[in-house]
C-alpha cells in the first residue's frame, strides 16, 4: 500500500485517518442500509435474509478493523517511526512490526 522510499514518519497516521477510518465509515454506512432493508416492509424475505447474512459479515469486518486500529496501527502512528533507506528492507520492515504482512525468510 505504500512504497518504502516514499515513507515519512506521518505515513502511518495518514493510512489510519484517510484509509482505515474511511473504510470503516463505508462499512458502517453499508450496514445501516442493510438494516433498513432488513426491516422494510417493501423488502422480500430473500432480500431480508441476504441483508442479515451480509450484516453479520460486515460486523465481523468492523470488529477486525477496530482491533487492527486499536492494537497495531494507532500505537504505531503515535510512535512516528523514522526509516532510513540505508538500513535496508530487512531492518526497516521490522520497525513497522505487525502492521505489515510477515514475509517468509525475511527474519533469517
Amino acid at each position: 500500500m505504500i512504497y518504502l522510499h516514499r515513507y515519512r514518519p506521518d505515513t502511518v497516521s495518514i493510512v489510519l485517518n484517510e484509509y482505515l477510518r474511511e473504510f470503516r465509515t463505508k462499512l458502517i454506512a453499508r450496514k445501516t442500509y442493510l438494516e433498513h432493508v432488513q426491516v422494510s416492509a417493501n423488502s422480500s424475505q430473500g432480500d431480508k435474509t441476504k441483508a442479515t447474512k451480509e450484516i453479520d459479515k460486515i460486523k465481523k469486518i468492523i470488529d477486525e478493523v477496530d482491533e487492527y486500529e486499536r492494537d497495531i496501527l494507532y500505537p504505531l502512528a503515535m510512535q512516528k517511526i523514522e526509516l532510513d533507506l540505508d538500513d535496508g528492507v530487512k531492518v526497516n520492515y521490522s520497525k513497522l512490526g505487525k502492521a505489515l504482512k510477515a514475509i517468509k525468510g525475511l527474519d533469517e
